[in-house]
C-alpha cells in the first residue's frame, strides 16, 4: 500500500528543502512566487494533504529546560532568548517553563502541557532519561536541542561538540602548548562529555597523555557550581567548558599572583557574555545560537504542519574567536 504523501515528498521531487515547501504551503515569505506555484502544483499532483492529526489551538510553543541545566550552562539562556525571537518571526509565541529539580525527580508533567497552553514543545538541554521518556509519551509534536534524544526520536538540533573540543584543543597545541587541562564535569551532560572526548582526542593526536589531575570539575551532579580544586602541578593551558568557567578560573589564578596569558593560556566554549566581559578577553569557540534557534523554530513549525515529516538530525558548526587569553608559547 502506498504511503500518504508528505511535504518531504514534495521537497524531494522538486529538489528543495522541506522548509521551503512549508513556507509556500502556509503562505509565508521566503520563497519566490514562481517556486510557490511549482510547490502547489506538485502538491496537487501527488495528492498531498496537510497533516490533520493535530489541530493548532494556541500558536504557543513550549520551551522546556531544567533548573540544573540552566545553572550549569549559561548559554542555554541565550539560546532560549533567541528561540523566543525566532518563533515570533514564524508567527508563534515561545513560552518557557523551567523544570525544577523536584518536578524532574517526581516526574511531574510540565504545567504548560497540563494546562494545555502549547501546541508543541522544544526540549532545551539534557534532562534525566526517565523524564525524557515521560515527555516523549505526551501527544504533542516536539524536537530537542543541544543533545540527541535517542536513536528513534526524530528532530534534533545539535552542535558537533566532539569536533569543537578537538578543534579548540588543537588550537592550543598549535600555539606550542604541550600540557593542557580541562575544566568541566564530563559526567554532567553529553555536551560536556563530547567536548572532553574531543579534548582527549587532540591529546592523543599530539602524543600527549591524559593526566586526570588536569581534568577539574566545575559543577556537581546537580549542576551546582563547586570550587575549582587546582593541582599543585599546573598545566600550561586550560580548555574550559564555557566562558563563565574561564572567567572564574582567570580570577582564581590571578588571586594566586599569576598573570593571564603570560603564565597560562585559557580558551573556552560558547562565546557568552563573559567572553569579552573582563580582562583579558577570552578566546572562545563560538557557535551561532541565533542560527541554531532559527533552525529549531522552523523545524518545530514543520512538525506542527505535517507530523509525518522526518526531520532527522541537524548539525551546527562554529569557529574559534581569537581574543587576549592566549599567546604563543615561548
Amino acid at each position: 500500500m502506498k504511503s500518504t504523501p508528505t511535504m518531504k515528498d514534495i521537497a524531494d521531487e522538486l529538489g528543495i528543502t522541506v522548509m521551503s515547501v512549508s513556507k509556500a504551503l502556509s503562505g509565508k515569505e521566503g520563497v519566490s512566487e514562481d517556486l510557490r506555484k511549482k510547490i502547489f502544483a506538485k502538491a496537487e499532483e501527488i495528492g498531498y494533504k496537510k497533516g490533520s492529526s493535530f489541530k493548532e489551538a494556541t500558536r504557543n510553543i513550549g520551551i522546556l529546560v531544567t533548573e540544573k541545566a540552566l545553572n550549569a550552562s549559561p548559554s542555554l539562556m541565550s539560546i532560549q532568548q533567541s528561540l523566543i525571537s525566532q518563533l515570533f518571526q514564524v508567527d508563534y509565541y515561545g513560552l518557557t517553563e523551567i523544570i525544577s529539580d523536584e518536578a524532574e525527580h517526581l516526574m511531574l508533567e510540565p504545567k504548560l502541557v497540563k494546562d494545555r497552553k502549547i501546541d508543541a514543545f522544544i526540549i532545551l538541554g539534557q534532562m534525566e532519561d526517565s523524564y525524557l521518556k515521560m515527555l516523549k509519551n505526551i501527544k504533542l509534536p516536539f524536537i530537542s536541542m543541544t543533545f540527541i534524544f535517542d536513536d528513534e526520536t526524530d528532530g534534533s538540533i545539535l552542535c558537533d561538540n566532539l569536533y569543537f573540543g578537538e578543534n579548540i584543543t588543537q588550537y592550543l597545541f598549535d600555539k606550542g602548548y604541550k600540557s593542557i587541562g580541562f575544566i568541566g564535569n564530563r559526567l554532567f551532560s553529553t555536551t560536556i562529555m563530547d567536548r572532553f572526548l574531543g579534548y582527549h582526542k587532540a591529546l592523543i593526536k599530539n602524543g600527549a597523555k591524559l593526566n586526570e589531575d588536569f581534568v577539574i570539575p566545575n559543577v556537581n551532579e546537580y549542576g551546582e557550581e563547586i570550587g575549582l580544586f587546582l593541582p599543585d602541578d599546573l598545566p600550561e593551558a586550560f580548555v574550559c567548558t564555557d566562558c563563565r568557567v574561564a572567567y572564574k578560573l582567570i580570577h582564581q589564578l590571578e588571586g594566586m599572583d599569576y598573570v593571564i596569558p603570560e603564565d597560562f593560556s585559557i580558551v573556552a566554549f560558547d562565546d557568552g557574555i563573559y567572553g569579552d566581559f573582563g580582562i583579558p578577553k577570552i578566546t572562545t569557540y563560538s557557535i551561532d545560537y541565533d542560527e541554531m534557534a532559527q533552525m529549531a523554530a522552523e523545524s518545530i513549525v514543520v512538525k506542527l504542519q505535517d507530523p509525518r515529516v522526518k526531520l532527522g538530525k541537524k548539525i551546527l558548526y562554529g569557529k574559534v574567536i581569537e581574543r587576549e587569553s592566549v599567546i604563543e608559547k615561548k
